[in-house]
């Protein structure tokens, strides 16, 4: 259409569908409007002028009851036709002819009869018959007998019997409704009847000519829901079938029977009593509306398709430049594989905003959990994960301030034996305290190194000149200031060197734990500056013995990138010394060495399997490609060893709070105590692993317990309240009402029931 097929566009796919949808939402709801209000007003015509018509048929027959009665009235009254006059030799063949002449007065009678009480013959417009002679000879009925028939005839009211196969003359056979109307002038006594005879035909013939093209069954039920007389076309449909059916109903109904559908209509007599049905086929009911419909489609078809061309004609004005847009940006970004031919709109917006591509992933990963992110993006702060556009943001979102200025680490050491539960809380206190604290000119944002029993603050230092390193020492002082006045502790601080870029913090890290190492030297409480350790006396090595800590330092905390720099450089000035064959030798298996009594330490000695190819090494370069592929190994282990590590220390805590639910004394700062954590970092790490917090996680074994119990066991509600943990029953009652809509009392009998 219009060579779309031709463009791979998926912008211009979009704006074809956009236009498309403006064009049809509102052109479906009209057209709907349109159509159903059409289709139900002629539909609604269809349906009036249906029942109009069989309302004329109603009308038409009531009248010509009413015409029977009035001709048996006269009939009545009438002195010719007394019971003297009908039996007279002479007078009764006037008789005869006078009810020739009321036969003649009525279009619809076959035959007229008037019938005495206690007599044996009956008198017609055709002579007088004997009951025998009428009902075997003349009028041979179906189920008519001569009994009923006498019955009949001394009726005191008038009777209408349904239409019935008859034998006329022994000859003909007919179907014909009897009409019976008892005569009693000047007496409340009737003494005689008056009897039509009326051929079904004539009454189908004159509805029929009333329906015109109609072509269906036509029936009429007396009061008893007996058919008078029927007219069918082509449908064989049992009688019994559609006087169910109209049972109690008036106007046009759609029904189905035998899996067809169709159209009755039915109109009663409130003067006869009789049901007047016409049944058609449903499809021929409503021919012209499916004509209307048909006719309405096409012309909406129609607009929809040129409405349609025009939409994509539209779309196609408004991606054009769009279009030229980005064959500019393509032919500058060739070298781009991320350059998306098929929609230009996203690859314009990709090409204005990859900038900040990186911020926005991490911010879409951001935790709601503010305190465990926060530390999550000083851990990753720490180890060197992100570019600066990155961190800055995580910073930015996290709320931890951090301008660009001077960057070192400082790591807080606490003695490992000493986890008391003062001691706990201490820690607790002071890992708040240094989670964010500002001093003049500087600010510190400090996470808890769970792992290390140690915190980490990372301390941003406004600019300055000259005096860097001496305002630096005067922070470390007023953090073991603050800590020395908010605890009784007195733990170790070792400190990195300062870096400009905060990308560089995880090297000042992994000094600051470095530097942590030499407590054994400086004593329990000492303050250890990394550059101090460096320029102490130097063994006859080929590199310094600061990168030989860093190196260390950076495989025990799984520091891919520090690691493998710290190496390169370990090589780089190995290669640039002029030492000897053997001390070079000397000093590339105290490399080898220092990594091998690392990964002891870490316990990490059977993912050096191959130490052969290790040490059979015939160039420095050589052993630095086989050493970079044993600390990336040894870096991932450390990261899968913390993880797991993790997973482990999620099943022991979730294991001691299922075993241990059930205590009063179950709290969160004695499970702190128990797996010696702090507080707060329990708090967040029960809340990571199971969503919920603490007491809510707790409080839900309980629970749970509770409906255990109510439901299979007869003990005290007080009882299995108190066996769970609870010793305040009215209180967890309310809280078990708010969560369960019920008492426990109540949920105890709808489960028993």
């Amino acid at each position: 259409m219009f060579g779309l097929n031709r463009v791979k566009s998926r912008l211009l796919y979009k704006y074809t569908l956009s236009y498309l949808l403006v064009f049809l939402i509102p052109f479906i709801i009209m057209s709907a409007i349109i159509y159903h209000n059409s289709v139900y007003s002629l539909r609604q015509e269809i349906e009036q002028s249906n029942i109009n018509k069989l309302k004329q048929v109603k009308d038409m027959t009531d009248g010509r009851m009413k015409e029977l009665k009035t001709l048996a009235a006269r009939i009545a009254y009438d002195s010719r036709l007394t019971p003297y006059m009908m039996s007279h030799g002479y007078y009764g063949g006037e008789a005869i002819n006078e009810l020739k002449k009321f036969k003649a007065n009525s279009s619809i009678i076959e035959e007229l009869f008037v019938y005495y009480y206690g007599e044996d013959i009956i008198y017609s417009s055709s002579g007088s018959y004997s009951l025998d002679t009428l009902t075997k000879k003349v009028y041979d009925f179906e189920f008519w007998e001569k009994e009923n028939l006498i019955n009949d005839l001394h009726t005191e009211k008038p009777i209408i019997r349904p239409v019935e196969n008859v034998t006329v003359n022994n000859v003909e056979k007919n179907r014909v409704i009897a009409f019976l109307y008892p005569i009693a002038p000047n007496s409340s006594n009737t003494y005689g009847t008056v009897m039509y005879f009326i051929e079904e035909s004539v009454i189908t013939g004159l509805i029929q000519n009333i329906l015109g093209e109609f072509q269906g069954n036509t029936y009429i039920f007396d009061e008893n829901n007996q058919v008078l007389a029927s007219n069918k076309y082509n449908m064989d449909i049992q009688t019994t079938d559609v006087s169910r059916l109209i049972m109690g109903k008036t106007g046009v109904d759609n029904i189905e029977i035998d899996g067809q559908d169709y159209s009755l209509v039915t109109i009663k007599s409130e003067i006869s009593g009789w049901t007047f049905v016409t049944l058609m086929d449903t499809e021929q009911f409503f021919e012209r509306v499916a004509q209307v419909q048909t006719f309405i489609l096409l012309i909406l078809i129609s607009v929809v398709f040129a409405g349609s061309g025009a939409a994509i004609l539209l779309a196609k004005k408004q991606y054009s430049p769009i279009k030229n847009i980005s064959e500019l940006l393509k032919v500058n970004e060739e070298k781009n594989t991320s350059f998306d031919e098929r929609n230009e709109l996203e690859s314009i917006r990709n090409s204005i905003t990859k900038v900040f591509k990186d911020r926005k992933s991490m911010s879409q990963k951001m935790d709601i959990q503010e305190p465990f992110v926060r530390d999550q993006y000083l851990m990753r702060l720490l180890k060197g994960d992100q570019n600066n556009d990155g961190i800055d943001h995580l910073l930015h979102s996290s709320k931890i301030i951090m301008r660009d200025a001077h960057y070192f680490v400082v790591i807080v050491s606490f003695e490992k034996n000493d986890l008391g539960e003062e001691r706990i809380k201490d820690r607790e206190k002071i890992a708040n305290m240094l989670s964010q604290v500002s001093f003049q000119g500087a600010t510190a944002s400090g996470v808890d190194l769970i792992y290390s029993e140690a915190i980490a603050v990372v301390v941003c230092m406004d600019p300055v000149t000259g005096i860097a390193k001496t305002q630096r020492r005067m922070l470390v002082s007023q953090i073991k200031q603050l800590i020395r006045e908010s605890s009784s502790i007195t733990p170790t601080i070792g400190v990195g060197s300062m870096y400009n870029d905060k990308s560089r913090v995880n090297r000042s890290f992994i000094e600051a734990l470095a530097s942590i190492e030499y407590k054994f030297v400086n004593g329990q409480g000492s303050i250890i500056y990394f550059e101090d350790i460096s320029s102490q006396q130097e063994q006859s090595l080929g590199y310094p013995k600061e990168e030989q800590i860093k190196f260390i330092q950076s495989l025990k905390q799984g520091d891919q990138v520090v690691a493998l720099e710290t190496l390169n450089k370990m090589f780089v000035r190995l290669a640039k010394e002029e030492l000897s064959i053997q001390i070079l030798k000397c000093v590339c298996f105290d490399i080898i060495n220092t990594v091998l009594k690392t990964v002891s330490e870490i316990g990490l000695s059977e993912h050096v399997q191959d130490f052969n190819s290790i040490v059979d090494f015939n160039s420095i370069e050589e052993l630095d490609r086989k050493l970079q592929t044993v600390v990336i190994d040894i870096c991932q282990k450390v990261e899968e060893k913390k993880e797991s590590h993790n997973s482990e220390l999620r099943n022991e805590i979730i294991n001691y709070i299922k075993t241990n639910y059930n205590k009063y004394d179950l709290s969160l700062e004695n499970t702190a105590e128990q797996f010696q954590l702090s507080v707060s970092y329990l708090s967040r790490f029960l809340k990571e692993q199971t969503g919920v917090t603490f007491s809510k996680y707790v409080f839900h074994l309980r629970i749970e317990e509770v409906k255990k119990c109510l439901k299979e066991s007869n003990q005290s509600i007080k009882d299995i309240v108190t066996e769970v943990g609870y010793i305040d029953v009215p209180n967890f009652t309310r809280k078990f009402k708010k969560i369960e809509g019920v008492t426990p009392g109540q949920y105890r009998n709808l489960h028993k029931q």
